[in-house]
């Protein structure tokens, strides 16, 4: 019988746990989360109240994460891989509204935006509103696949330039 609750409450346990987490894929597009006053984490709930979301994602090689504000300016946010700080937004402008357009409020200034390069991982990231000027908001967050050149092709390169100033070289003394 111990054993049988000892499962059951593990179990009750995972779905808990399961139900705050959501997976992130890069080169998915925006995914977005709602916020309270200052402080309040992130959410799923439109409401900004409930339980704290976390973004988990396992990378092969390097990606950006993109955090940024969304509809009205003015909202900063403090943004977390478990509990190691990333860092903060930028400091937003307060006065204007943009809607759900991501791209376009991740590209203005006066939107709250930050990006952090990423290495080969596995990450659980989270945040909380930082500046909230409004008592709560929506936000989005996405990642990015970082194109990394491959050494072989910086040695390519390098050869084929080499080759050329050769060749060049070998005409002038003709």
């Amino acid at each position: 019988m111990k054993k049988i609750t000892a499962v059951l409450c593990s179990l009750i346990l995972a779905v808990c746990i399961a139900q705050n987490a959501s997976a992130l894929t890069a080169d998915s597009g925006w995914e977005e989360f709602y916020f309270g006053n200052i402080g309040d984490h992130w959410t799923l709930n439109n409401t900004g109240f409930g339980d704290q979301v976390w973004f988990d994602f396992t990378l092969d090689s390097a990606a950006i994460l993109t955090v940024t504000d969304a509809f009205d300016s003015g909202d900063q946010f403090d943004v977390f891989d478990g509990l190691t700080g990333l860092g903060l937004t930028s400091v937003p402008v307060i006065g204007g509204f943009i809607g759900d357009d991501y791209d376009a409020a991740s590209a203005n200034a006066s939107w709250s935006t930050g990006s952090w390069m990423l290495a080969a991982g596995t990450y659980s990231i989270t945040g909380y509103s930082a500046v909230s000027p409004f008592g709560g908001g929506r936000g989005a967050l996405r990642l990015d696949s970082a194109s990394v050149p491959e050494p072989a092709t910086m040695l390519l390169f390098g050869t084929c330039l080499a080759g050329l100033a050769g060749m060049r070289i070998r005409g002038k003394r003709k």
